[in-house]
């Protein structure tokens, strides 16, 4: 089968998988990158989505909670889990087989909406400012959130860890090449934009920033426009 097949099979489960799920769910993306969304979207996104080559048979399906307050390089899986975690279950997925949907429905039910469920946007929030305060050789990437969060929540100035980021990732960008060092440049300039921003405007223009940030991440991922089966 091809590739096609397999995106329009994987639509298809995920069009019969919206109805059961608790809360708003909509279809975002196109082919095999296409996502069940909760809606409304707000500074992070709970999703279900699929991952492994086009050509190849067999894939995982994968959920999780994607921060949209830090640039959106790649799908985050520190707040998710792939169906190759899970005990129970087959640890990957045929999307042509028989059974895919009932795969699917299984993995999201049992195990992705409970990690869903435990990464709300407080939790998210407290634990990178919680990462931000250890030791910086002890840090893990919570913190990479901290500046986003704290616009958000108007809880304190992102100017110190916003610094910190944009010299991490110019440093980084130093030690690579290509296309990663492109990426970490980006990350920098997100950064030092968005204090640019705080200092110019304050919250409101830095939360400004932020917005016109996620939604041109989300349009490029082509994630923007809710898609309905």
């Amino acid at each position: 089968m091809s590739s096609a097949d397999k995106a329009r099979r994987w639509r298809q489960i995920l069009s019969e998988l919206r109805p059961e799920l608790p809360g708003e769910w909509f279809l975002r993306g196109t082919g095999l990158g296409s996502v069940l969304a909760r809606e409304p979207l707000g500074w992070s996104l709970a999703w279900i989505g699929y991952s492994g080559s086009p050509t190849r048979p067999v894939g995982w399906v994968s959920a999780g909670v994607q921060p949209l307050v830090a640039p959106f390089v790649s799908w985050v899986m520190t707040y998710g889990v792939r169906m190759d975690e899970v005990r129970s279950g087959p640890s990957t997925i045929d999307l042509l087989s028989d059974a895919a949907a009932g795969q699917t429905r299984q993995f999201v039910l049992d195990a992705g909406l409970e990690k869903i469920d435990g990464w709300p946007p407080a939790r998210l929030a407290d634990v990178a400012e919680r990462d931000f305060a250890q030791d910086p050789r002890r840090r893990r990437t919570h913190w990479h959130q901290l500046p986003g969060w704290r616009v958000v929540n108007g809880t304190a100035s992102p100017v110190e860890p916003a610094t910190q980021l944009a010299e991490l990732c110019h440093d980084r960008a130093r030690e690579t090449s290509g296309k990663g060092a492109r990426q970490l440049v980006e990350q920098a300039t997100f950064y030092e934009r968005l204090t640019q921003e705080w200092h110019e405007g304050e919250r409101e223009a830095a939360l400004r920033f932020l917005a016109e940030q996620r939604d041109q991440a989300l349009a490029a991922q082509k994630l923007d426009k809710t898609l309905t089966p």
